[in-house]
């Protein structure tokens, strides 16, 4: 395994690398983003470097606004989708040009990132935004580095955030919702609460997605700010459909106008705007006497509802396309009486009784502990 999760020193790569001239070169370092994507991304810049032995820095003298002009028109917008564009600019613009700009990158060094870091933990309320400043800052001076702009990239320490809380609606806040909601809002919130697709999959959607023979629907795109592209991690996955939700999809899509492939198009037959979709979902919530709340909320019920009921975590991960199990995790303390069930099963050992004297000696020994 070449990237792995030490527990006191975090996401480290560990590999062995055959140089050409056949020597062998152990190298265990701690990545400097510490998620599992930043790790194996250090790791991909790592063997480039041991590649290349040779290369050398180019350029040193530019400052971090040039550069981040360069970074962002051609690094970012080759590499990365349209969504993780968007949050890069954001970062770039509003905090990392501020505070980095006018320094030469060499002058960007790991007391001037912990200043920083330190600035906006006062500063900032979401500690995942400075941490994806942060993560941000540190794509960008590694991509400088293989770009042969900087020598060595200063380490940057990642402050720890807690558990992020979620909110989710009860079976009657559900039902609440359904009655009020109108015959406009009705079937995507009743979709939403019963696939946990997320909204931008949601106004995406087309008719060829569906299969009712089987019962599926393939998430394969989602809209973000106007543009289509794949689902959040890239990840492609088939959803389930009960025969409620066929049903009802049945009946929708024989009033839904023909003019469109989408599922669920706005008024004018477009692809619906996201705000515009947040405004009607948080009136349908104060019609049915809740607290205004987002479409995720839907996605975070489904999954709700689904450990509630006692439907295993792997099957809830796929089914939300989790790329880890530790997101679904969040939901397991819901599952009715996990521990008690678990525990449960070891009663088999009960039978001993049936064995008289194995059971007494079991007894006996436990006894004297």
């Amino acid at each position: 395994m070449t990237t792995r999760k030490d527990e006191s020193k975090g996401w480290m790569i560990d590999l062995v690398f055959s140089h050409a001239d056949g020597r062998r070169e152990r190298v265990r370092k701690r990545s400097p983003v510490q998620t599992r994507r930043g790790a194996e991304e250090y790791e991909r810049q790592v063997r480039e470097e041991l590649l290349n032995p040779t290369q050398r820095v180019e350029d040193e003298s530019r400052t971090f606004e040039d550069y981040a002009k360069e970074f962002e028109s051609v690094y970012v917008a080759a590499n990365l989708k349209h969504a993780t564009q968007i949050t890069y600019e954001s970062s770039l613009r509003v905090h990392l040009v501020p505070e980095f700009g006018s320094l030469l990158l060499s002058e960007i060094t790991e007391s001037r990132t912990e200043r920083f870091k330190a600035k906006m933990m006062v500063a900032e309320p979401a500690p995942k935004t400075v941490r994806n400043t942060l993560g941000v800052l540190s794509r960008a001076l590694h991509i400088a580095k293989r770009w042969g702009y900087l020598v060595e990239v200063p380490a940057i320490h990642m402050p720890k955030i807690p558990a992020p809380r979620f909110r989710f609606l009860s079976e009657d806040d559900v039902r609440a919702l359904l009655v009020t909601a109108g015959n406009y809002w009705h079937v995507p919130i009743f979709f939403a609460l019963m696939t946990g697709c997320r909204q931008g999959e949601i106004w995406a959607l087309e008719r060829d997605q569906l299969d009712f023979d089987n019962a599926t629907v393939r998430i394969d795109r989602a809209v973000y700010r106007g543009k289509v592209g794949l689902p959040k991690h890239d990840k492609v996955r088939n959803v389930d459909l009960s025969p409620g939700l066929v049903r009802i999809l049945r009946e929708h899509l024989k009033v839904a106008p023909l003019a469109t492939k989408l599922v669920f198009p706005n008024t004018e037959k477009r692809m619906r705007l996201e705000r515009k979709a947040d405004v009607g979902l948080r009136a349908a919530a104060r019609r049915a006497g809740l607290e205004p709340f987002g479409w995720h909320v839907l996605r975070h019920s489904f999954a709700t509802r689904l450990v509630m009921k006692g439907v295993p975590l792997q099957a809830v991960q796929e089914l939300l396309g989790h790329s880890r199990i530790d997101e679904t995790m969040r939901y397991a303390h819901l599952s009715p009486n996990a521990k008690r069930d678990a525990v449960g099963r070891l009663d088999d050992l009960g039978d001993l009784r049936a064995h008289g004297t194995l059971w007494h000696h079991a007894l006996a020994v436990l006894t004297n502990c």
